[in-house]
Parts: C-alpha cells; structure tokens; sequence
C-alpha cells in the first residue's frame, strides 16, 4: 500500500492521451508481453459501449482535439468496436491511435475500412525484417508475413484515399535479438515497405507478466554503447532526426537493465534506472475494462472508477493530484515505454 502525500502540485495542463483499453486477449503469442494467457471471460462487467462514448465526450470536453489510444489485447479482434470508438474519436474531433498485430488486416476492403473510417494513425507490430526473429519473438509461425501484408495493404488502400489518410507505421521491440540489424530493418520498413516511420519499443519486463520473465533476463541489450552507435548510424543515413537525449537514456536503461539483480523477477524486481525517465503523470489517463482510470498502466498506484459524468475531470484535476508525487520517484523499468517515456524518440515530434 503507498501512503500519499496530503498535497501534490497540480497537473501541468489537460491531459495529452486517453489509453482506453478494450479487451484483454490476443491471437498472437509474444513472449515479451502475456495478454495472450489471458481471456474475456468477465466481458459482461466491461464498460458498456454506451459508458465508453461517454468517457471519450467528457474527455473531447477536457482536453479538445487530444488522443485516444485504443489498446487490448489485439484491439481488432473486436472489429466492430475498433471501427465504432475511431469513428466516435472522429465525430468529437479527436485523434485516434491503434498499435495492430495486423493479424485482422488480411483483405483490401479490411485495409480500405481502417484507412476511411479507422484510427487517424495505425502502427503494425513488426520485430524485425527477418522473418525467423519476427515470428520467435512473437510465438506464432507466419506472423510476419501477416505482418508485413497488413502494411502493404494499408499503404495501397491509402494511396487511394485522398481526405485525411492516416500515418501509417511499424514499430519493433528492441532486444538483444534485434538491434544489431536494425540498418537493413529500416531499409525493409521505410524503403520497400514504404511505410512513414519504424518506431523503437525498448524492450521492458514482460507487459502482464506475474511469474519468471526468462525473456527480459535474456534479451537486456548487453552493449548498450554499440547500440547507440547503430542508432547513430541509421539517424544519418535514414535522416531520422533522432533525440540525442532520449539516446541517452537507452543506453542509460540498458546500462541500469544489466545491473538488475535477478532480472528473472521482471516487473517484481525492486531495481529500476538511474534516472527518473517516465512522465505519464503528467499526460495519460488510462482506462481499463472496468472503468477504473489511472496514471499509468502499473496496479501499483491507486486508481478510481469512473461511475458519472465528471468523474473524469475529477480524477485528473483533484483525486489524481496526490498520485503525482509518488509517482515522480518512481525508476520502474516501465518508464522507457514509447507510451509513457519523458522524452521523444526524434526531434521532430517534440515540434508537433
């Protein structure tokens, strides 16, 4: 239990992002996250569809034109769904993003759907250009070329699509057993896939994980200068406009990941990075299945459910004030997340 400070500084402005997750299952078997374990068994205790709609008006309300991250799970395993909260984020003027497994994006008219009606950016999980590291990683055998359909088709379907056509993305989990050929994945990603960005996920303990987590303790990048290095090198050839100092803290990460004392222990170890890396605090909301709003993804800070119209102001405003400050000491490992990381990967979205 965290005993909370009576008084914290008030939150910096509205908040930037909504993480509304709605479901908790996957048809994909990644062994740095356990979703796929889990079931919807307790669906009928979600947030109606109706509550959901809600939420996202009063959140149009609190903070005009932000984002809402529609996550699970793999959130199009609930199509219609998906397509219902990205074409209610659109009414209220919201933007939408979705990360995809792209599993469900295997025919035109799915890719033509999610480029008319979709999110207003979708983000295609991909490992690696190696097909063997790909589908490893991700537990399933032909994952990748699941993976890479879903792109080509998305990109076929927009350069049809002249209103509005969303980014269209691939974003990798960086491991021991990826970074080293991170040059030809770029050329795969941005050159003869042609999508608009590959984005680094840097690895963490595995997202749901109770129980050993072989995976972190195996996959901490163990040089994490020559990392850098790589990194430096795709910044000037691909012209990425890489962060220099989000840079800095991978490599201070992975430096911090290596010294954990048992790294099998994943999220339950008490070690964390050197540095405070993490700003989620100050803008993200995150929904679950049930209505409870949070800080952050991690059960370990307290969280309130979300019963009335309201409520949602309340809690970033008021009830969340006191979470703050705990949380602004927190050196989880988690805080290198692209969700919830203080800095931006490049330069340029710092502009935006």
């Amino acid at each position: 239990m965290i005993n909370l400070p009576l008084l914290s500084a008030p939150p910096p402005g509205p908040p930037r992002f909504l993480y509304l997750q709605t479901n908790q299952r996957c048809n994909l078997r990644c062994q740095h996250c356990d979703f796929w374990k889990l079931n919807d068994d307790n669906k009928a205790y979600y947030l109606s569809s109706r509550r959901k709609r809600e939420l996202l008006t009063e959140y149009a309300s609190l903070s005009p034109g932000a984002t809402v991250v529609t996550c699970g799970g793999e959130p199009m395993l609930d199509l219609e769904e998906f397509f219902e909260l990205a074409r209610e984020c659109r009414r209220l003027g919201l933007r939408c993003f979705s990360v995809v497994n792209g599993t469900k994006v295997n025919h035109q008219r799915i890719a033509d759907r999610m480029v008319r009606e979709g999110p207003h950016e979708i983000t295609v999980s991909l490992n690696s250009h190696l097909e063997e590291i790909h589908d490893r990683t991700r537990g399933v055998k032909g994952s990748f070329r699941m993976a890479v359909r879903a792109l080509r088709l998305l990109l076929r379907a927009r350069s049809e699509q002249s209103e509005q056509p969303p980014k269209i993305y691939a974003m990798a989990v960086i491991c021991e057993q990826t970074y080293r050929e991170l040059d030809a994945f770029y050329d795969f990603v941005l050159n003869d896939i042609g999508a608009d960005k590959l984005k680094l996920n840097i690895l963490q303990p595995t997202f749901g994980g109770t129980g050993p987590d072989a995976f972190f303790a195996d996959n901490v990048v163990k040089n994490p200068d020559e990392l850098g290095a790589i990194i430096e090198r795709c910044d000037s050839k691909y012209r990425l406009g890489i962060n220099p100092r989000w840079l800095a803290q991978v490599k201070m990460y992975f430096r911090s990941a290596a010294r954990v004392r048992d790294p099998l222990q994943g999220w339950a170890t008490s070690d964390g990075t050197e540095e405070h890396i993490c700003n989620t605090y100050e803008r993200n909301i995150m929904v679950d299945l049930f209505g409870t709003a949070r800080l952050c993804f991690s059960l370990e800070f307290p969280g309130f459910r979300l019963e009335k119209a309201g409520d949602l102001r309340r809690f970033w405003y008021q009830l969340s004030n006191p979470i703050r400050a705990t949380m602004e000491t927190c050196n989880r490992h988690c805080g290198i997340s692209h969700s919830v990381r203080r800095e931006n990967a490049t330069l340029k979205a710092l502009t935006l």
